[in-house]
């Protein structure tokens, strides 16, 4: 997956991308990221991933899946949730 977002650092806005892999783990979706970056600045994951962890599991009640959803995994650029 790759996201790109819009953010405002020192009063200037910046654009923040990052890739990595989504799944799934004890009915919950997961983020492991592979790539940041803060503008053209390539940013060691080994940096972000930390606090990008932390913020996930505050947010982890939003990343539940669905009671049927058994699985979860991007196929051919497709997000495919298996049944239970």
């Amino acid at each position: 997956m790759h996201g790109q977002f819009l953010t405002e650092i020192a009063g200037k806005d910046v654009w923040i991308t990052i890739s990595g892999h989504i799944g799934d783990k004890d009915g919950y979706a997961t983020f492991d990221p592979t790539e940041f970056k803060v503008g053209d600045l390539s940013v060691p994951v080994s940096l972000v991933n930390p606090a990008l962890q932390k913020k996930l599991a505050e947010q982890r009640d939003r990343l539940k899946l669905p009671d049927n959803v058994g699985a979860m995994k991007v196929e051919k650029g497709e997000l495919v949730m298996q049944q239970k």
